[in-house]
C-alpha cells in the first residue's frame, strides 16, 4: 500500500523499518509532527490483522481514525475504524439521569440494562458501517436513533480494521474482555501511542479513602440498622483519628501497614460490602446516584489486603488541611504488570516523541524480543538557548535567582508573538506569577494562566482563547495538561521559556519510587529511570508543543544551566540544537536568535 503523502526526511526509512521488523515488538521514537500515525497505519493495514490503537485518554482516540479517513480518501480504500469510549461518555440513560461518575454509571448499566429503552432499541437498529467514525459522530447518530451508543460500539467491533481506545482496555482485565471477546488480542496488532506514559500504568490499581469515607460509612450502616458492621467501622474511625492526631505532630505523610490498620475487622469486610451494595440498590431505586461509602470503604480494604507485602505496592497516609486524613493504595509497578500483557498480542508497536533511551523504556515496561529506532525529520525551524548562571535547583527560589529569571523573562516577552512560559512546578509558577503578570501587562500581552486543579472545560476555554490571540502569553507548568497533548501549530505558539527542570518534588513518594526502582535495576539505573528520565520527558513534551509541522518556527529558552549536562541534554528532542550562553549575554542572544529565526 502506498504512503498517502509525499515522503519527508526519515518517513520512508521508518515505514521500511516497521515492514522489515514486524515479527518483533517495535519501539519507534520520532519527534512530534513526524507523521507516526500515518506511517504505522500504512505499514499495518495491508497485513489484514485488526489494529488496536491504545492512547492515554479517550480524548486522544480520534486521531488515528481521522488519519484512517485520509488514507481511504487519498488511496481509494474502504478501511473501517472507530474510537471506542467507556460508559461514562456513552451511556444515554446516565445522561438522562444526570449521572457523571464512572462507578455509578457502570452500576446503573448492570442493574438497568435489560429494561433500558436505548438498549432495547438496539435490536431494531441496522448496523452498516461505511466509513471511519469518530466518538462524537457515534453519539450524535445514537441520540438521533435513540439507541445505546456503548453497545452499538461493541457491534461495530465485528467490522473494525482499526479501533482506538484507552490504555485501560489493554491493562485492566475486566475492561479488556469487552474488546477481546470480539477481537482476539492474539490475532491483533497493538499500537501504543504516547507510550512514555506507560510507566504510570500502576495508577490504575491505585485507590484511596478518607476520614470522611469512614464517617459516611458509619451513617449509612446506621440507616439500615447494620449495627455490628457499624461498630467495626467505628473502630476503624478511632484508629484513623488517632493516626491523624499523631501525624499532625510529626509529618504530613507516612507509610502504614494496611494489615495493622484493619486488624480485628477483616472478618466484617465482606458483610460491610454487602451492606454497601444494598445501599447502592436502594439509592438507585430512589432515583439517586448509586453511591455508597460503606461499599467503597470495604472494597478498598479487601483489595488492599490482597496487595499487602507485594513489592511495588505501598500504603500512604496523608494528613491534609481541614483535619482530613487520606489513605492511599499506591501501585508503583509497570514492568511487573505489563510484561505478560505484551505477550498476548501478535505484535506490539510503541511510539512517542520521547521514548529514548529505548533500552530504558523497554526495560521499564517489561518488553522482550524487540527492535527499536529513533528517527529525525525536517520539522520547522528553531533556535535553542541554554542559559548558564540560573537554575531552580533547591527547595526555594532565592531573591537573587528570582530577579534573574524575571530579567530574562522581560527580554523574552519583548517578542511580538504568542509565547509560553512553562515552569518546573506550580510552586515555582506561583513564586514568579505576580511579577510576570506585571511584565506581561507592560508588554501588552494577553495572559492565560493554567491553574492547579482547573476543570477540563476551563482548560479548553483557556486553550481556545490563547490560540486566538496574536500576542498572547500562556503561563503553565511542565507537569500540567498544556505541556502534553495540546497542539499549537503555525503562529499559535512561537516561543517557549522553560523555568527549571521538572523533577519530582523531594518528598516521601519520590523517595519510595526511587528506592523501588533501585531495588529493580540497581542504584545508578534506578535513579536515572525513576527520577531523571521522567523529568526530561516532561521538558521535551513541553518543547514539542510549538513545532508541529515543517512550516512552524520556534525559539526555545532553556532557563536552567543543568540542561547542558550530557546525561540531561541527550534526552532532549532531536530538534534541540542548543547554544549555551552566559546569563549576562542571554537577553541579547534572545533578541538575536528571534531575528535569525525570522530571516531564515
Amino acid at each position: 500500500m502506498k504512503f498517502p503523502y509525499k515522503f519527508r526526511k526519515g518517513q520512508k526509512q521508518a515505514l521500511e523499518f516497521i515492514k522489515r521488523n514486524i515479527d518483533n515488538n517495535l519501539c519507534f521514537d520520532a519527534p512530534t509532527g513526524f507523521g507516526k500515525t500515518a506511517i504505522i497505519l500504512t505499514a499495518l493495514l495491508p497485513l489484514q490483522y485488526p489494529i488496536i490503537w491504545a492512547v492515554r485518554t479517550g480524548n486522544e482516540a480520534d486521531r488515528p481514525i481521522e488519519e484512517l479517513r485520509v488514507i481511504n480518501d487519498k488511496l481509494n480504500k474502504n478501511f473501517f475504524g472507530f474510537s471506542f469510549r467507556g460508559k461514562k461518555d456513552m451511556c444515554l440513560l446516565a445522561r438522562d439521569k444526570k449521572m457523571d461518575d464512572t462507578e455509578s454509571i457502570a452500576y446503573l448499566c448492570r442493574r438497568r440494562r435489560k429494561d433500558c429503552y436505548y438498549y432495547q432499541n438496539l435490536k431494531y437498529y441496522k448496523i452498516n458501517p461505511s466509513k471511519p467514525i469518530l466518538y462524537s459522530e457515534i453519539i450524535d447518530e445514537c441520540v438521533k436513533a435513540e439507541v445505546c451508543p456503548y453497545y452499538l460500539q461493541r457491534e461495530l467491533l465485528f467490522y473494525a480494521d482499526v479501533v482506538s481506545l484507552s490504555y485501560n482496555y489493554i491493562v485492566h482485565e475486566p475492561m479488556g474482555w469487552v474488546i477481546k471477546s470480539i477481537i482476539p488480542f492474539d490475532e491483533s496488532i497493538l499500537v501504543v501511542d504516547e507510550a512514555h506514559n506507560l510507566r504510570l500504568i500502576g495508577s490504575l490499581n491505585s485507590d484511596e479513602i478518607t476520614l470522611n469515607t469512614i464517617k459516611n460509612a458509619i451513617k449509612e450502616l446506621e440507616t439500615i440498622e447494620a449495627f455490628e458492621e457499624k461498630e467495626a467501622v467505628e473502630l476503624l474511625f478511632e484508629r484513623a483519628s488517632e493516626l491523624l492526631k499523631d501525624m499532625r505532630m510529626k509529618e504530613e505523610e507516612r507509610v502504614i501497614s494496611i494489615n495493622d490498620f484493619t486488624i480485628g475487622i477483616e472478618e466484617y469486610l465482606n458483610d460491610i460490602r454487602r451492606c454497601g451494595e444494598k445501599i447502592r440498590q436502594r439509592r438507585l431505586d430512589e432515583g439517586k446516584m448509586p453511591r455508597s461509602s460503606a461499599y467503597h470503604l470495604a472494597n478498598f480494604l479487601i483489595e488492599s489486603l490482597k496487595c499487602e507485602g507485594i513489592r511495588g505496592v505501598t500504603f500512604i497516609a496523608t494528613a491534609e488541611k481541614n483535619n482530613l486524613l487520606r489513605i492511599e493504595r499506591w501501585d508503583m509497578r509497570s514492568a511487573e504488570i505489563l510484561k505478560e500483557k505484551w505477550k498476548g498480542f501478535k505484535t506490539c508497536i510503541f511510539c512517542s516523541g520521547t521514548l529514548k533511551p529505548l533500552n530504558a523504556f523497554a526495560e521499564t515496561i517489561g518488553l522482550e524480543n524487540w527492535k527499536g529506532k529513533s528517527f529525525d525529520t525536517e520539522i520547522g525551524k528553531s533556535r535553542t538557548l541554554i542559559v548558564k548562571g540560573i537554575s531552580t535547583k533547591g527547595e526555594e527560589l532565592d531573591e537573587k535567582d528570582k530577579e534573574k529569571y524575571l530579567e530574562l523573562i522581560e527580554r523574552f516577552l519583548s517578542i511580538d508573538a504568542n509565547l509560553a512560559i512553562f515552569s518546573a512546578s506550580y510552586r515555582i509558577q506561583e513564586e514568579l506569577l505576580i511579577d510576570v503578570l506585571k511584565i506581561a501587562k507592560k508588554k501588552g500581552k494577553d495572559v492565560f494562566v493554567e491553574k492547579q486543579g482547573m476543570s477540563g472545560d476551563e482548560s479548553r476555554k483557556v486553550l481556545e482563547d490563547f490560540k486566538k490571540s496574536e500576542n498572547g502569553l500562556l503561563i503553565a507548568t511542565m507537569t500540567g495538561r498544556f505541556a502534553e497533548g495540546a497542539d499549537f501549530p503555525g503562529r499559535e505558539l512561537e516561543g517557549i521559556f522553560l523555568v527549571g527542570i521538572p523533577f519530582d518534588k523531594a518528598n516521601l513518594r519520590t523517595k519510595l519510587y526511587i528506592d523501588y526502582y533501585m531495588q529493580l535495576y540497581g542504584e545508578e539505573k534506578g535513579w536515572y529511570y525513576a527520577y531523571v528520565i521522567p523529568a526530561l520527558q516532561r521538558a521535551s513534551q513541553a518543547l514539542g508543543r510549538a513545532l508541529r509541522g515543517k512550516d512552524d518556527k520556534a525559539l526555545f529558552v532553556l532557563g536552567d544551566e543543568r540542561y547542558r549536562e550530557k546525561s540531561y541534554y541527550r534526552l532532549l528532542p532531536s530538534f534541540v540544537k542548543a547554544k549555551v550562553v552566559e546569563f549576562e549575554e542571554a537577553g541579547n542572544e534572545i533578541r538575536r536568535a528571534w531575528k535569525e529565526l525570522n530571516l531564515c
